[in-house]
């Protein structure tokens, strides 16, 4: 962590060498920084707002609509812009909408496993987070009574409020651990199907679950094509036009970070680190 503060630090020279490429530019030099968070647990509520407080009076949030529209060629920005997602489907996802992002205006994207919402039975849902998400074989002492999952209706007011909600397969499962065209078609279509259906608006982002490179297949990304229009990953990075639709970059936001190396993240800091990982996503989208 004090490596982090300290990284934080040269931030602003991040900051001057982008408006020098910019001024010396002939081009766009704009890009959609996509963040991503998880589980938000009550004790760090005041971490998120800090965080959502500090990026909305540095940074511009783009709606989901907006960044659609940027991917196709229709919305041209200049700078950073933002974009806030939630993967897993954690009830916290709801109340700091509610709290947090609403007040501000912000509308992102939650990515959620269908067989997890609505899971009332504690036993189940807790075997579901250990086993699922966490992909651990014994109880996990982080697992709280609080980690409920979303529920339907908390869906249903996230899209009357302007946010939209985008598959996380059904089962949370490592998609290259799946091998037959059967099981990645019940993990990644039928659970799109579901919300659709249950919803009754068009899914049409993916995230695959974990979003690391090594966490998706060529054969996965081609089932996740014949579904979807969006496919979200976690690998980091930023979000130049043009943008492939099934290569989006995403960065995981911790809430213990400091503002200095959050900024940091967002400034690109830790993109030169990533870029073969976000290469070889291009190469998985390739027909």
């Amino acid at each position: 962590m004090r490596l982090r503060y300290l990284v934080g630090y040269g931030t602003p020279f991040l900051t001057a060498y982008s408006k020098i490429r910019w001024i010396l530019s002939t081009g766009d030099l704009g890009y959609v920084r996509i963040l991503m968070y998880h589980n938000i647990p009550e004790e760090k509520f005041a971490q998120f707002e800090r965080q959502i407080t500090y990026f909305a009076s540095q940074y511009q949030f783009l709606t989901p609509l907006q960044f659609q529209e940027f991917i196709q060629g229709k919305y041209s920005i200049v700078g950073i812009r933002l974009l806030i997602t939630f993967d897993d489907g954690f009830k916290s996802n709801r109340i700091v909408a509610e709290k947090f992002l609403n007040p501000f205006g912000i509308k992102g994207v939650f990515f959620v496993p269908t067989e997890f919402i609505g899971l009332q039975d504690a036993s189940r849902r807790n075997e579901f987070i250990v086993k699922q998400i966490y992909k651990s074989i014994a109880t996990d002492p982080e697992i709280s009574p609080d980690m409920e999952p979303l529920a339907w209706k908390d869906l249903e007011y996230l899209l009357e409020q302007g946010h939209s909600i985008g598959c996380h397969t059904k089962n949370h499962k490592r998609l290259p651990e799946l091998y037959s065209k059967e099981e990645l078609y019940d993990e990644i279509v039928e659970s799109g199907n579901i919300l659709e259906k249950k919803l009754g608006v068009p899914i049409n982002y993916f995230a695959y679950p974990f979003g690391d490179i090594d966490s998706v297949s060529k054969l996965a990304m081609k089932v996740v094509k014949s579904r979807y229009k969006y496919c979200f990953s976690g690998v980091r990075g930023p979000n130049y036009f043009p943008v492939d639709t099934c290569a989006i970059l995403r960065d995981t936001i911790s809430l213990d970070d400091p503002l200095s190396y959050v900024r940091f993240i967002v400034e690109g800091g830790l993109d030169i680190i990533y870029r073969k990982k976000a290469r070889r996503l291009l190469v998985l989208t390739r027909d």
